[in-house]
């Protein structure tokens, strides 16, 4: 690394050069701050010094600046809804707090009386939490721009209650079951029941995904928003492990069948009007069902029924729950969901499932003293064909 003093002006500067960019430019640093030439010349040794240890000026920018900065890198890198997470908590709450202050004056005191203030809004645990992550993330991300290390350090993330998660029982499934008829709706409400599929993941389904020789789904694929807000298939899904083949019931596969023998006739019907995009579940016209309106058909349909209202990805929580209560191994319950471990399984829903320790224990009598398990009573199916 090199450099030389520079005159500009009436100012003398320090020159160093930093290499070249990947576009093969020269790229230079310049550090002002000396009127007279021996001054610069003098404090040349020490400024090579520091950089060629790695040490980066503090750039005079505000936090509000840097944070821009950091939003505009995240975006280029997370997929549009994460982004929108990020902004969101950005600029409703992290830039009107700290963002008037510069790079170079922030200290510990600052996020903690910040984070002190955050804690007194009338906002839930959750929301807390995420501002914490999102600006402890940015933080940790400006090094390089002069922000200290372990700037957050002491500060505690806010607690967050367990989230009493949304389900229905055997019984109010099938309750609602009864009263859902809705033509081209109904078809991602049971899937939700019988797969545990999320939302995105069954508006997204293609029927080049259903295997019905080998009663499958090969979930590969998702609808949601893109960068200019509209909704389009992804291939892109929430984790790696969303990519999953699932096992589908017999009667759920004759549901399946059904609903396609319809989708065809309404080809027929429409003719060359019909947007055929090949997906499972989609409009008479064969367009995408927007999650908007699948939300209404559903809440409908749950006051129709009488049953207690849920969101729609309590179906997700019901298909899981309804398993783990018959006995179905929690590893394969977690490979249906597509959960990154199985204790992500364990830990939402070990504590809803009744009698678990029961099992256990009888299970281990069994193997203890030879002693055989109570007969297991019949389990009714979520989906009946006469339904």
């Amino acid at each position: 690394m090199r450099g030389h003093v520079a005159k500009k002006g009436n100012n003398y500067y320090i020159v160093v050069d930093l290499g070249r960019d990947h576009k093969n430019k020269r790229k230079q640093k310049w550090f002002s701050g000396y009127k007279r030439k021996k001054d610069a010349e003098k404090d040349l040794p020490r400024i090579l010094n520091k950089l060629q240890n790695g040490y980066k000026e503090p750039e005079n920018m505000t936090l509000e600046e840097y944070f821009n900065q950091w939003l505009s890198r995240k975006k280029r890198n997370v997929q549009p809804g994460t982004y929108e997470h990020y902004e969101s908590y950005m600029r409703t709450h992290i830039i009107p707090g700290l963002g008037h202050l510069k790079i170079s004056k922030l200290e510990h005191m600052h996020i903690e009386s910040f984070m002190d203030e955050v804690h007194e809004k009338d906002l839930s645990q959750r929301s807390k939490k995420h501002i914490y992550r999102i600006l402890s993330s940015a933080l940790k991300n400006g090094r390089r721009y002069g922000i200290k290390d372990g700037i957050m350090d002491g500060i505690e993330a806010p607690n967050v209650d367990r989230k009493e998660i949304e389900y229905w029982t055997q019984e109010e499934v099938q309750k609602f079951m009864a009263n859902l008829k809705s033509k081209n709706h109904a078809m991602p409400i049971i899937l939700a029941l019988a797969t545990g599929m999320r939302r995105g993941e069954i508006l997204g389904l293609k029927w080049s995904q259903v295997d019905f020789e080998n009663k499958k789904i090969y979930v590969t694929k998702q609808l949601k928003k893109d960068e200019d807000g509209n909704w389009d298939i992804s291939p892109q899904l929430k984790t790696s492990t969303s990519y999953r083949t699932i096992d589908i019931d017999d009667d759920t596969i004759e549901l399946l069948k059904a609903h396609q023998r319809q989708q065809t006739k309404d080809k027929m019907k429409i003719g060359s009007d019909y947007i055929d995009l090949d997906l499972v579940c989609a409009t008479s016209t064969g367009d995408t069902i927007k999650p908007t309106y699948l939300r209404t058909v559903f809440n409908r349909t749950i006051e129709k029924s009488g049953v207690k209202k849920i969101s729609f990805h309590g179906l997700r929580h019901t298909h899981a729950t309804l398993l783990l209560q018959n006995g179905v191994h929690p590893k394969v319950v977690q490979e249906r969901l597509g959960h990154r471990s199985i204790q992500t399984t364990l830990d939402t829903y070990s504590h809803i499932i009744p009698g678990i320790q029961e099992i256990a224990a009888t299970s281990i009598q069994q193997s203890l003293y030879g002693k055989k398990n109570p007969e297991p009573e019949n389990v009714v199916p979520i989906v009946k064909n006469n339904e």
